[in-house]
């Protein structure tokens, strides 16, 4: 059994489509808060602020003690105030409301994070900026992005052409940065060895957890639809520990003592 755990929230605890908790979630960190397992609920949310956002999540029944998201450790990846900024309107608010001031005629630095609607014009508007810039950030570093039913290029797949396209690299703020992992791990203050992730992220979540020593557990119930879509994608070292189709069924290995 392992000491915690790290928690993924989109597609994990609540779904794409309703924002709904998802079949045993709330179970699930009911559990953990019993028997007073270490954990930390880690998401990249980058629309609300970090308070709303988890302000919302325990009105949908969740009695969530830790948690982070990239804007916990936003000013500790850009020292810049000045930035070109991407993404959804409520996260452009945020970023207004965090005291960045956005510029796009003469920006700092370029930020980007999620957006459904993303055109080719905006993306036109990315490569000018990281061409000018000396500092290329993504709010985080997700494979796909998961939204009513459909499934889009996540931030990483959007920064990695970004990269391609200029032959300028990035920094990340959220998952599955090293900075992010060990800020929550701080709070806890347990090893990575004795920590097992759950997300329904292979690639933007899981791998890059399990290069530092993490154990892992994919869900079934955002991102990926089977283990059939990633597993015959994975190098063996890459694989998760455990596959499940919801946290129901995580909540079960936790309660059997297998995870």
């Amino acid at each position: 059994m392992n000491k915690a755990y790290f928690i993924d929230v989109q597609g994990t605890l609540i779904d794409d489509i309703n924002k709904d908790p998802i079949n045993g979630a709330i179970e699930f960190i009911d559990t953990l808060n019993e028997k007073n397992i270490p954990y930390v609920v880690i998401t990249n949310n980058t629309k609300f602020k970090s308070e709303d956002f988890k302000k919302f999540l325990n009105d949908k029944g969740f009695n969530i003690k830790n948690y982070i998201d990239p804007f916990y450790i936003l000013n500790t990846v850009t020292k810049e105030k000045t930035v070109a900024a991407f993404g959804a309107d409520e996260f452009l608010k945020t970023m207004v409301d965090l005291g960045y001031i956005l510029d796009y005629e003469n920006p700092k630095e370029l930020i980007v994070s999620i957006k459904k609607d993303y055109t080719n014009e905006d993306y036109a508007s990315m490569i000018e900026i990281a061409l000018k810039v000396n500092s290329i950030v993504g709010m985080h570093d997700t494979s796909i992005y998961s939204k009513d039913g459909r499934r889009y290029p996540g931030v990483g797949a959007i920064m990695k052409m970004i990269k391609f396209a200029t032959n300028k690299d990035y920094k990340v703020v959220g998952k599955p940065s090293l900075g992010f992992f060990q800020s929550a791990k701080n709070i806890i203050n347990v090893d990575f060895k004795d920590i097992m992730i759950v997300s329904d992220d292979m690639i933007g979540d899981l791998i890059g957890a399990q290069n530092l020593g993490m154990s892992s557990c994919l869900v079934l119930s955002g991102k990926i639809k089977s283990k059939e879509e990633i597993l015959s994608t994975l190098d063996e070292k890459d694989k998760p520990n455990f596959i499940c189709k919801d946290m129901g069924e995580v909540l079960n290995l936790l309660n059997k003592g297998e995870i």
